[in-house]
């Protein structure tokens, strides 16, 4: 009983293993448009300093998602 639901789980789990690459992938691309966009949005202002480091924070997570997901598929 207990390797036929493991059987189960892990077939599961390998079908849908390229979509969270992909997923990882696109939220990579979004989390590195956000942060693009939140850094130069703030780029002269000097009062909403926290904003660029929030975009830089977007930018380099962004940049590990996307080069982690292609790495795995």
């Amino acid at each position: 009983m207990e390797k036929v639901l493991e059987n189960a789980i892990d077939n599961g789990l390998g079908r849908i293993s390229s979509g969270l690459y992909l997923f990882s992938i696109g939220l990579g691309i979004v989390l590195i448009i956000l942060g693009v966009i939140l850094i130069f949005k703030n780029r002269g202002s000097k009062e909403k300093k926290k904003t660029a480091n929030v975009g830089l924070i977007c930018l380099l997570i962004g940049i590990v998602a996307v080069i982690s997901g292609w790495v795995q598929l």
